[in-house]
């Protein structure tokens, strides 16, 4: 069986203390560092491994995920009323587009970019997590083109979560958290989604991000305590456990992109937990024993 951690080996540590409510989506950065955001301060931070120091900018608004663009020190975050480009010197903030002007009890969720420059991402009920959340609260999927048109992929759905691409970029992977599946879009580089989606993985309990390796292996982050890998076969090939139960998303990082940082929530933990005691709300990291790919760079 192969195998990306060895389960006696992991040893994941704490590396940002920062006891957020939900931390989300690494993404690595190797002109700056590590980007990550804040989903309910709605701010978008950045971590240099090197020398431990962070910068933050605050967007005022719900944050779903901050990818890097091509310009440095810039990066498209999905924000609640839209994707916009954020200069993360001055804080100023450029729409680019609002895929549901008129959805104000929606907010933007998770987000990520072709090789080509297009960007995929999902809306869903800001009540969604709460008592007040009905199934009927409906968000789509859309993809937005390079030349900003928007196209819905999937209406009605409750809420999507990360989306990663295969090394021939013949596939397109989504995790439906709601039903708790994993959703394969074939995919060509030059049109974008070439079919509808088809459930290839069903899942025991709650899967939320997810990040892939340089040998297609997919990394699904849980809110039970643990991570599962899963090879090109969408075979189950390894269950890491982790420290804390809400575990949101994983990213790799580095120079040889085999550090695997993950983003975690305390959400409804009261500040007595042992998993808020253990650092439950902010960033941790292990080695892995396979690189990971990077995310695709925003072409702005």
């Amino acid at each position: 069986m192969l195998r990306q951690f060895r389960r006696c080996d992991v040893d994941f540590k704490l590396i940002v203390d920062a006891s957020v409510v939900l931390a989300e989506t690494p993404i690595w950065d190797e002109r700056v560092g590590l980007y990550w955001t804040d989903l309910f301060e709605g701010t978008i931070h950045c971590f240099d491994p090197k020398t431990g120091e962070e910068t933050k900018v605050e967007t005022n608004e719900l944050i779903g995920s901050a990818v890097p663009c091509e310009t440095e020190g810039k990066v498209m975050a999905m924000l609640e009323t839209g994707l916009y480009v954020v200069d993360m010197k001055t804080g100023e903030k450029e729409l680019i587009v609002n895929p549901e002007p008129d959805r104000d009890d929606n907010r933007f969720n998770d987000s990520r970019c072709d090789a080509k420059g297009r960007v995929f991402a999902s809306s869903v009920a800001k009540a969604y997590g709460t008592d007040a959340y009905t199934p009927d609260m409906l968000g789509n999927f859309y993809m937005i083109d390079t030349d900003n048109t928007v196209t819905t992929l999937v209406e009605g759905i409750n809420q999507y979560n990360a989306i990663v691409f295969d090394a021939k970029n013949e596939n397109m992977f989504v995790v439906d958290t709601y039903n708790q599946t994993l959703i394969r879009f074939a995919y060509d580089l030059e049109k974008g989604p070439i079919s509808e989606g088809e459930v290839v993985i069903k899942f025991d309990d709650m899967p939320d991000g997810m990040s892939i390796d340089t040998e297609d292996n997919l990394y699904v982050c849980h809110w039970n305590g643990n991570i599962t890998v899963w090879n090109s076969k969408m075979e189950l090939i390894e269950k890491i456990e982790f420290p804390v139960g809400y575990v949101c998303c994983g990213g790799f990082a580095g120079e040889d992109m085999k550090d695997f940082y993950v983003a975690t929530s305390k959400y409804c933990l009261d500040e007595t937990h042992e998993d808020v005691k253990k650092g439950a709300g902010g960033i941790f990291v292990a080695k892995s024993n396979v690189a990971g790919r990077k995310d695709y760079y925003y072409k702005h």
